[in-house]
């Protein structure tokens, strides 16, 4: 069977909710410092090819993430954003609720700066690991290992660090810190079909002004030109957006989305060129993994064992 090989980092059922009556959306790409505009159909953007591939896995198990965790993901994603735009936010199940919760999460960790991050921290820490098992493996190899070093490594899998990565992003998306609470929140739409501007979207399309531990704390999920998907802790704070001016409620979420975008901003039209070309990219990318948290890590690999290495 055919691996698949595109990945979609966001889907094309999600960006198909922004075409235009053309069927297509408007690609706003950052090339070089300057804004790109393509029209697009919703299957042919927001993707990278073997984004999730497992390097150095045999062919068949290569595309694991994508064909067991990311397209899974996606159908149930997909089926849930049918109910939430028909303004159904209630009597879901809990497995309906948390792949919702997860398709959510999943735009915080599944896009390609975030991916190129994890699997290059495994990387290093596995290359730090490889030369402490160097350093000690006369000490510790048995009666039954390879005679040297080179042996050993020979016999060893090259796909683990890669393999290590994909489960590391599996489970920042399946978290078990930051999916209960989005699972506890309130849940609604928010129709801002009276405001002056449509809705936007970008490859960083969550707005999230508050710590989620805060008990006015909310989430924004662009899901249409006109409505976001709203997660709150409260049903006062629901309440209390939809009785602000939704111009000003699109203009404050727009910016912010655009400015913490990477690459791709997407409209169903390009009538504001001009907004996304003056703020693309403007906000620092999020921290995944801090410089202390990453060497911390790869000191940790540096002065492993050969019996660490071989649990890890």
């Amino acid at each position: 069977m055919e691996q698949p090989r595109k990945h979609h980092f966001n889907p094309a059922f999600y960006l198909g909710r922004f075409a235009g009556p053309d069927g297509d959306v408007r690609e706003m790409r950052l090339v070089r410092g300057k804004v790109i505009l393509k029209s697009r159909h919703p299957d042919a953007t927001g993707f990278q090819r073997d984004l999730y591939r497992i390097e150095g896995a045999p062919e068949e198990h290569s595309q694991h993430l994508e064909v067991h965790f990311m397209s899974p993901l996606d159908n149930g994603a997909a089926k849930a954003l049918e109910r939430i735009e028909a303004g159904d936010t209630m009597d879901w199940t809990a497995e309906e609720r948390s792949e919702w919760v997860r398709f959510i999460i999943g735009f915080l960790f599944r896009h390609p700066a975030s991916i190129a991050l994890i699997k290059k921290h495994f990387a290093d820490v596995f290359e730090g690991a490889i030369e402490a098992l160097e350093r000690h493996y006369d000490e510790v190899r048995g009666p039954n290992d390879p005679a040297t070093f080179a042996e050993a490594y020979a016999q060893s899998n090259p796909a683990a660090a890669e393999i290590h990565a994909t489960n590391m992003i599996a489970e920042l998306i399946d978290n078990d810190r930051l999916g209960p609470t989005i699972f506890e929140m309130q849940w609604a739409v928010l129709d801002m079909t009276r405001a002056k501007f449509s809705v936007l979207t970008s490859d960083r399309p969550l707005y999230m002004p508050l710590p989620l531990g805060r008990p006015d704390a909310y989430i924004l999920l662009p899901i249409s030109p006109t409505k976001y998907f709203i997660a709150a802790r409260q049903r006062a704070t629901i309440e209390a957006l939809k009785k602000l001016n939704p111009t000003k409620v699109v203009r404050e979420v727009n910016t912010a989305i655009v400015q913490q975008a990477r690459e791709f901003v997407w409209g169903r039209d390009d009538s504001q060129r001009g907004f996304v070309e003056k703020h693309f990219a403007k906000l620092p990318e999020r921290e995944l993994l801090t410089e202390a948290q990453m060497k911390e890590a790869i000191d940790a690999a540096r002065g492993a064992t050969a019996k660490d290495f071989e649990e890890s």
